[in-house]
């Protein structure tokens, strides 16, 4: 990992950025963050929130997208992205009602495979992020498995390794699993105890200096702080920055 692969899933600032956006990405910026991953921000001007973006030095590398709505405007989401300069969406997740079976959940990677073509051809790449259902039992399965063995090639995964654990895995095995496919990380630890909490990078039970070494050789491009539920959204980036830049290979 550099330092200039740690970015920020905005996600995390998410009730920051609905009182205040402009200042939210201004403190994200003061953190140390070049680069972001756009989600949970309510922004209808796109023009605004690009202009907001260049005026703090950051950089949208990603971006989630619902699935449905996915589907049902590629063309619309792909001149969004473009006018973030944003090379990737991501599915953050299917629902419980669309993965019910294995043939189910089949039929959603051939609706994924089609639309990474249709993506392609407007320069977007399409990726998918796992929470901790894609690794439960799915008859003789799992989402997971299925998805490893028959999305298309060019599809990225990106690996929350807190989602990992909370669904039973080792994320240094499912990074090493998914090499040469996984080029995100969401680096959210995760807390002691029960039930599952989420914590700041560095300030939890995950090894993530062993996260970061399967990474490199998997090839991952983006390790992306994020967390769902931060106690202080504000001190918790800034925490989580400084952690991932001691891991950094470069780093003073």
């Amino acid at each position: 990992m550099r330092p200039n692969q740690i970015a920020l899933q905005l996600y995390t600032v998410r009730r920051l950025a609905a009182v205040d956006l402009p200042g939210t990405l201004a403190r994200v910026a003061a953190a140390g963050y070049e680069s972001v991953e756009v989600a949970g921000i309510v922004e209808s001007d796109l023009d605004r929130l690009a202009a907001l973006l260049r005026e703090n030095g950051l950089r949208a590398i990603a971006a989630h997208e619902g699935f449905g709505r996915l589907q049902a405007a590629p063309s619309q989401i792909s001149d969004w992205l473009a006018g973030l300069e944003c090379p990737r969406v991501i599915v953050p997740s299917f629902s419980e009602d669309e993965r019910r079976s294995p043939g189910d959940v089949r039929r959603l990677v051939g609706e994924l495979n089609r639309l990474a073509s249709t993506l392609a051809e407007r320069g977007i790449r399409l990726g998918y992020h796992n929470h901790a259902s894609e690794f439960e039992p799915l008859g003789d399965t799992t989402v997971w498995d299925i998805l490893l063995a028959e999305l298309a090639p060019g599809i990225e995964l990106e690996i929350d390794v807190y989602w990992a654990s909370v669904g039973g895995r080792d994320p240094v095995e499912v990074i090493h699993d998914a090499a040469g496919r996984v080029k995100l990380l969401h680096m959210k630890d995760r807390a002691s105890g029960e039930p599952p909490r989420d914590a700041p990078a560095g300030h939890g039970i995950l090894d993530f200096p062993a996260i970061v070494e399967a990474a490199r050789a998997a090839g991952v491009e983006w390790y992306i702080a994020e967390q769902d539920e931060p106690a202080d959204a504000r001190a918790d980036i800034a925490s989580a920055y400084e952690y991932l830049q001691s891991l950094a290979v470069g780093a003073a």
